[in-house]
């Protein structure tokens, strides 16, 4: 005799509601997201201010030293494909964290130009080598037709982590040099705590992707046309997505002629956004084409670019609701192409052999982020206008080139398998 299917419990049904995962057996993983996280939340905002102070560096050699750093860690995007493929996102997730673990500890030992452009390159080297696997990992951990709820409650978290390490390195950063080494210590602590929680965790209980037999390489299949113009679509939205941290502090300060809790309060309402909408927003988008709901974020971008532009026209009374309404509009936009550009990433990308795929969108996150402050200061010099008309016209161009992937990509198919069996899992 058949039995009915039991109805969902009432935490089953808030966790759908809110557009969270499945949770059952996850604590570690979720553990290892916060604690990570956090110490970045410590250490990240305060480094230049950790190496000024503590090494007597001057300000320019500094913030110098760390964009070399930067940019010779852009290798670690194309080398992290057939490191992922050959040891698997697992391990090449805890050798990130043990390589940032190190440089950090590295900052509190030495303090020579040479030295700490070491330590700068190997710490951003980890992240680049991080953020690929880590893409994998999760989608290897996760049940069937939930990957887009993962990517953006693992982003929820990762934003709540920030604000508490930053909160507290504010903190510590009060006492002056020692509260900073205990800033740059904690992050290099909570690397390794989050690279042990990892080696904890139990097998995935789903079956994930075939892999290859130890000591072979899987085949190494190239990123296609389809491939490669969606990761240069997300370079120019990369590069629209960062100009809130870098563009709108000195927009505001320079061009509009605001005090500066203006710009903590655009960055405080964008992070309260980020934070309780991410997993609300990834459940209203991920039963849509996700490369429409890209297209559409792109959209959105382009709006806020032109409203951000406008403000400078403003009279005074209309400057501070017009630039609410600017940073609303762009983040809604980028709820929509955080955890989603990530998917398209993983499902456009072979399941047996992913590596080269996803180092190449890396690579669109290491270049976007590497030009921005470059482009858009130098647009900025040209007039207040100028780099949001850049942003405006990067977005249309990026909306284009995803209507040229088109709908037959094999990640496309993977997304209607994966949606009945979440439709059929939830019925």
């Amino acid at each position: 005799m058949s039995t009915a299917p039991s109805a969902p419990s009432r935490s089953g049904r808030l966790s759908t509601a809110l557009g969270l995962p499945r949770l059952r057996g996850q604590r570690l993983l979720l553990a290892a997201v916060v604690i990570d996280s956090t110490g970045s939340g410590l250490a990240v905002p305060f480094l230049l201010l950790y190496l000024i102070s503590r090494d007597h560096m001057p300000a320019a050699t500094a913030g110098t030293v760390l964009t070399v750093a930067g940019l010779v860690a852009l290798a670690a995007g194309p080398l992290s494909g057939p490191l992922l493929d050959r040891w698997g996102p697992g391990r090449l997730v805890q050798c990130a964290h043990a390589l940032r673990a190190t440089a950090f500890l590295g900052y509190l030992a030495v303090g020579s130009t040479p030295a700490v452009l070491v330590l700068a390159t190997l710490a951003a080297l980890g992240d680049n080598l991080f953020w690929p696997a880590n893409r994998a990992f999760l989608a290897r951990r996760c049940q069937p037709g939930e990957l887009l709820r993962w990517y953006g409650l693992e982003r929820a978290l990762r934003n709540i982590g920030l604000a508490v390490g930053g909160l507290a390195a504010g903190v510590l950063a009060g006492s002056g040099t020692t509260g900073l080494r205990l800033v740059m210590a904690g992050n290099a602590v909570s690397y390794v705590i989050a690279a042990v929680l990892i080696a904890l965790l139990p097998a995935p209980a789903a079956p994930g992707p075939p892999r290859a037999a130890p000591g072979s390489r899987p085949a190494a299949r190239r990123p296609d046309r389809a491939y490669v113009t969606m990761v240069a679509a997300n370079t120019l939205l990369v590069l629209v997505c960062v100009a809130l941290p870098v563009l709108v502090p000195l927009y505001v300060v320079r061009q509009l002629h605001q005090p500066s809790w203006v710009v903590g309060a655009v960055f405080a309402l964008n992070t309260l956004l980020v934070t309780a909408g991410q997993t609300l927003v990834v459940r209203r988008v991920e039963r849509h084409d996700h490369l429409v709901v890209l297209r559409s974020a792109a959209v959105l971008w382009s709006a806020a670019a032109v409203l951000f532009g406008a403000v400078s026209g403003m009279p005074g009374g209309a400057v501070l609701p017009l630039l609410a309404l600017a940073v609303l509009v762009f983040t809604a936009a980028e709820l929509m192409h955080g955890p989603t550009s990530d998917a398209v990433a993983v499902r456009m990308a072979p399941e047996d052999g992913p590596g080269r795929h996803l180092g190449l969108h890396q690579l669109s996150w290491g270049v976007g982020s590497a030009i921005a402050p470059l482009i858009l200061t130098r647009a900025l010099s040209l007039g207040p206008w100028w780099p949001w008309v850049l942003l405006a016209v990067g977005a249309g161009a990026a909306t284009a080139m995803l209507s040229a992937v088109g709908n037959g990509h094999p990640g496309r198919r993977r997304e209607e398998t994966e949606h009945d069996r979440r439709a059929q899992g939830d019925g």
